[in-house]
């Protein structure tokens, strides 16, 4: 009861699946008390929907006890995918940047080849002239040397412009290199943190159906021992009434009324264990030795029970925490999967507790 107690002094982020199925548990005994004292119609219309807030409440604090690296990790997916993306727009960009400068370089060579064309048939032109004319005044002499001249200038400028251009295009393909390493790096880290995500959802998986185990067995012992207790308790009237019964005989057959027996041993050990009975009382309830040694035994065997599932779920539970510290930060999750919720054990244990 200390436990079902804490839980319900908890703050509303803190609760567990364990708290809920504590809460329930205290839900349960609150309506045995009631249907001891009213019976079951008091509570007829009252306990579905006790019973459905309680599933409600599971499956909402199932949902919110997922672990924060995982939304971690979604985030740090996000992130990448969006910086990948803005890469590809710059290299997309940067491609067509490339294709303008090709663009007009080959526009300028063009000129610049024609330009040369056109000088070369000149020259060919003035060549062939030359043998026709004997005699060649220096003004034409000059001429034809400045016009050698300026096309030695249009080579010179021509090549320039080349050297200028390749050297661009060489670095902006050393640029584009280094963008498709950044690319190359982003898709394996995404991928490791994808493998990472997949393992994390693997352990988590198995903790929850180890837990949920767990809290079944838990319930199904609970159940077990409310039941040992109802039969106890129906033994413990039985007893009773017998006795009262064999008191009224012998008060029939012997008008004086004979001494009560000493409790044996065993029936102070169950008196001390039950807490409630009093051992001078002549009705208390009287059982046999054996009798007696078998519902304790029982009843420890229970408890030990109870006592080694809590030790593992507690175990579970402090492996789960130390795999999330070891996993690493960087995080993508954000994967819903769309599987049907396991059958909650809150109805079978309010149910069985008020049976």
């Amino acid at each position: 009861m200390e436990g079902f107690g804490s839980a319900l002094e908890k703050n509303a982020a803190d609760l567990t699946v364990m708290d809920v199925y504590d809460i329930a548990a205290v839900v349960g005994q609150e309506f045995e008390r009631i249907i001891d004292q009213y019976g079951c119609e008091a509570l007829s219309r009252l306990m579905p929907k006790v019973v459905r807030v309680l599933e409600i409440l599971e499956v909402m604090v199932s949902r919110s006890s997922m672990s924060p690296d995982t939304e971690e990790l979604r985030l740090e997916l996000d992130r990448l995918r969006l910086e990948r993306i803005e890469r590809l727009e710059k290299e997309r960009k940067h491609r067509q940047e490339l294709e303008q400068v090709e663009d007009v370089w080959r526009g300028e060579a063009q000129d610049l080849l024609s330009q040369i064309a056109q000088l070369q048939e000149e020259n060919k032109t003035l060549l062939s002239n030359m043998p026709i004319k004997d005699s060649m005044n220096e003004e034409e002499l000059q001429r034809h040397e400045g016009m050698t001249e300026k096309e030695k200038q249009v080579m010179l400028r021509l090549k320039e412009v080349v050297d200028k251009q390749r050297d661009e295009i060489r670095a902006k393909d050393r640029e584009l290199s280094l963008k498709n390493e950044d690319i190359e790096a982003l898709q394996q880290q995404q991928s490791r943190l994808m493998k990472i995500n997949h393992d994390l959802r693997h352990k988590i998986s198995v903790v929850e159906a180890q837990g949920k185990a767990l809290i079944g067995q838990k319930v199904e012992l609970e159940a077990g021992a409310q039941a040992q207790a109802q039969e106890v308790g129906a033994l413990r009237q039985e007893v009773t009434r017998l006795r009262e019964r064999l008191q009224v005989e012998a008060s029939t057959q012997n008008p004086e009324e004979p001494l009560p027996l000493p409790p044996s041993p065993a029936e102070e050990a169950f008196c001390e264990e039950s807490g409630g009975l009093d051992l001078k009382d002549p009705n208390r309830p009287r059982f046999t030795l054996q009798e007696l040694r078998d519902v304790l035994h029982e009843r420890n065997e229970l408890k030990a029970k109870v006592f080694l599932l809590q030790e593992e779920l507690a175990y579970y539970k402090s492996d789960e925490a130390e795999d999330e510290i070891e996993s690493p930060s960087p995080e993508l999750r954000s994967r819903s999967r769309s599987s049907a919720p396991p059958e909650s054990g809150i109805k079978r244990l309010i149910f069985t507790a008020i049976m």
